[in-house]
């Protein structure tokens, strides 16, 4: 009889120590998201379901990321400025330092989304910082745009966000299976 007790409570602390392991990493390292509206279109599209890489993410020109707006309300968008970085748009152009950038991740969009105007309207970042004065990012904030310009609450709008509002890098799509593989 000793021995089934022993046999159990060796698969219970398997079982927990499983449950714990599974936990954390789903918690800190691979957590899966859901794309909520329309901004990053046609990167992303509403519904979409994301895992989000969290263990010492240090984020990059270009990620799409995953930030806390405000208390429970979370925006998926693209770094497009880093610290140290002067960001303007002209004539949808992006500049980063003055140096024009491509951005060929908008290409099908401007194709796909019905827009007026310019896809980007023109901004510079002493415009859209909530600092004075602003002639490069801060350390610590970051300038992130959606890849559905015209339809995108972003910087342009909240300005920049701070690093600690990040919650990690979007690095595959999960769901549904017709869109899943990396995000560029």
């Amino acid at each position: 009889m000793k021995k089934v007790f022993s046999e159990i409570f060796d698969w219970v602390k398997t079982f927990v120590v499983i449950f714990i392991i599974v936990t954390l990493i789903h918690k800190y390292v691979f957590t899966p998201v859901k794309v909520d509206g329309p901004s990053m279109y046609p990167t992303l599209h509403d519904g979409d379901s994301v895992i989000l890489w969290e263990l010492g993410y240090e984020p990059q020109p270009f990620d799409v990321i995953v930030f806390e707006y405000s208390p429970d309300v979370y925006y998926v968008k693209r770094v497009i400025g880093v610290p140290g970085q002067t960001i303007s748009y002209e004539q949808d152009q992006l500049y980063i330092d003055g140096v024009a950038v491509e951005e060929p991740y908008l290409d099908e969009g401007k194709q796909l989304v019905s827009y007026s105007g310019e896809f980007t309207w023109d901004f510079t970042l002493q415009e859209i910082c909530q600092f004075d004065p602003c002639n490069t990012i801060p350390e610590g904030y970051y300038l992130v745009l959606g890849d559905n310009r015209p339809r995108s609450k972003d910087s342009r709008h909240i300005g920049l966000i701070s690093k600690d509002q990040i919650l990690g890098k979007a690095t595959w799509i999960q769901w549904p299976l017709s869109s899943f593989g990396r995000i560029n």
